[in-house]
């Protein structure tokens, strides 16, 4: 009701207004008309009886308007209230009759973002640390790298057996034992490692973490990829394990043992799966006890004879590989960078910016059969 009343008051304020005003007008209207009729009267030379006639029609013609001022005074805040609402509903009948019917206001109430707030509240982001997973060790960091000038790589590599003859006692006077030696150059094709994202500068503005995350992630996975390519290398350049040990951590040693035979350096790298990782600390003949040459220094990792045990998430199920770093290397004729352009194709008017991130690299194998490699066991 209270709401009505403030709707409804300017109208009954000048509705008010507008009947003084006609009142005031027809007071001011009589008293002129009854001096200029008094005036007339004394040029025309009229009597007292036909004046007062004159005043009487005059004033009949006037009773309406006198009246409703009259009346309106005496009237009551409902009177005045229906009188408003009649005229209102009069004047607009036709706009009102094709609007929605009339709905009861909002009532004053605790404001809540469900009840108060239309579309939805300020966003805030928070950073997450881990936006995805991300493998280790990278091979590229294993391994020592050998820049080039070109694509094409050549190396000597003494070939298996590595000729004739062999060393012996001399005979006195008689001819010393003579050695030949058979080499070969051994050629690589040094290979383009690369990818590239597309991605529109509106994304790039509108997500303050975008461009960072697609740093990380063009790294990532590009090691990666070449933890795959470099994992290949070196089974492609390994012996087979031979023994008929059946525990994890007992074929591995087997393993180091064989690697010495090889005679291509101590082993110095031993990379595996996690799951091996986790039989080998498990490992329990008796209450968990592994062989004495198992052990886990300050910074947690393990070392079997001293090697260190790495388990890396990329290593194929149920394989180890017993390795020395120092018979492979990285021919690396660019090293690894990231770059950006928004010239390639039709990105300058797409409003898109292409990330290229590549290097030009691969792992050499100076010797065949380099390295050992098993099966996980127990």
């Amino acid at each position: 009701m209270e709401n009505i009343i403030e709707l409804l008051d300017p109208k009954l304020k000048g509705y008010k207004e507008e009947m003084a005003a006609e009142v005031a007008k027809v007071q001011a209207k009589n008293e002129a008309i009854m001096s200029q009729m008094n005036e007339d009267a004394a040029k025309k030379g009229e009597t007292l009886a036909e004046l007062k006639s004159n005043f009487e029609k005059y004033i009949a013609q006037n009773n309406g308007v006198k009246a409703k001022a009259a009346n309106t005074d005496n009237w009551s805040f409902s009177d005045h209230l229906k009188s408003a609402v009649v005229e209102s509903v009069g004047e607009n009948f036709d706009k009102i009759k094709g609007e929605q019917p009339f709905m009861a206001m909002k009532q004053v109430g605790t404001m809540t973002l469900t009840d108060n707030l239309t579309g939805t509240s300020q966003i805030s982001y928070v950073p997450n640390p881990i936006m995805r997973s991300f493998y280790n060790p990278h091979l590229l960091d294993v391994f020592r790298i050998i820049p080039t000038a070109t694509g094409n790589v050549s190396f000597p590599r003494g070939k298996s057996p590595l000729g004739a003859g062999s060393f012996g006692v001399q005979t006195e006077g008689q001819d010393k034992a003579q050695l030949d030696y058979d080499v070969e150059m051994v050629n690589t094709s040094v290979p383009f490692i690369a990818g590239y994202v597309k991605v529109s500068r509106q994304m790039l503005q509108d997500l303050p973490f975008l461009q960072s995350y697609l740093s990380q992630s063009l790294v990532e996975d590009f090691n990666r990829a070449v933890n795959t390519r470099f994992l290949n290398t070196i089974a492609t350049n390994a012996t087979a394990l031979a023994t008929s040990e059946t525990v994890t951590v007992a074929k591995i040693i087997s393993g180091l043992a064989q690697h010495g035979d090889l005679g291509l350096g101590m082993a110095n790298l031993i990379l595996t799966t996690w799951d091996a990782w986790s039989k080998i600390l498990l490992t329990k003949p008796g209450d968990y006890s592994v062989p004495a040459s198992v052990a886990i220094d300050a910074s947690g990792v393990v070392r079997i004879n001293g090697i260190a045990l790495v388990p890396h998430s990329q290593v194929t199920g149920s394989r180890f590989y017993i390795l020395n770093t120092d018979a492979f290397a990285v021919a690396q004729a660019s090293g690894f960078q990231i770059r950006s352009t928004e010239f390639d194709q039709s990105d300058f008017i797409k409003n898109l910016v292409t990330y290229r991130a590549e290097m030009r690299g691969e792992l050499l194998s100076f010797q065949p059969k380099a390295a050992v490699y098993g099966t996980t066991g127990t």
